[in-house]
């Protein structure tokens, strides 16, 4: 009996640590239209620790334009984050047949980089033009996901309501000027539900499904 007391005890003890320890994946989806059309599709998955800070994204976005001609954009990034900070960055994007390959690695002064195998150094203060991130909004450098181009901005927030799937949703609007020109949504809880930014060099709306 004692000893069944001691092995329950002890399993109360561990299983809420064991439960904290745990990773949670989250897939998550979201359209991407040009004007009132829909164009394309972003697939988010996302790792969070215990904490709910993230430490691994990934997402592959398919964006076809049509209209005289029809235009392909496709990209494949991963991005691997700790406390907050970013650790490492993979990607391919295929931008109507002209391929831009990238990959980042954090060092102790500078990230070290590379952009279609040329070798390149970027500063620890930029943060990538990844619109799912709450922490953008507190960075005025930032650096393009696609080529590693250094853009400086501005940024202006205001109290706002979206609709998502027949549901008005308040948001906090963020809106980028200068070398990056965006709008992006939060929620209450800081998850993207809302981004108006560049592709290929249309600007599209994308919204959380």
């Amino acid at each position: 009996m004692l000893r069944t007391v001691l092995t329950l005890l002890v399993l109360v003890t561990i299983s809420p640590g064991l439960a904290l320890a745990e990773k949670v994946q989250k897939n998550q989806f979201a359209s991407v239209y040009l004007k009132d059309d829909k164009v394309g599709q972003v697939h988010l998955t996302t790792i969070r620790n215990e904490k709910g800070e993230i430490e691994e994204m990934r997402a592959n976005a398919s964006v076809s334009f049509l209209g005289m001609e029809v235009y392909g954009f496709n990209q494949d990034l991963k991005e691997t984050w700790s406390s907050g900070e970013l650790q490492k960055m993979e990607g391919k994007t295929d931008d109507n047949g002209t391929a831009h390959e990238i990959s980042l690695n954090r060092g102790a002064k500078d990230y070290s980089a590379a952009y279609n195998g040329k070798d390149l150094t970027l500063p620890l203060n930029a943060f990538p033009t990844s619109p799912w991130h709450y922490s953008i909004t507190d960075n005025t450098l930032l650096f393009n996901i696609v080529d590693f181009k250094l853009l400086n901005v501005k940024i202006a927030k205001t109290n706002d309501t979206v609709k998502v799937n027949g549901k008005d949703i308040k948001a906090d609007k963020f809106t980028f000027t200068g070398d990056w020109k965006a709008k992006l949504w939060f929620d209450e809880n800081k998850e993207f539900v809302k981004g108006e930014y560049d592709v290929s060099g249309r600007q599209v709306m994308v919204i959380l499904d």
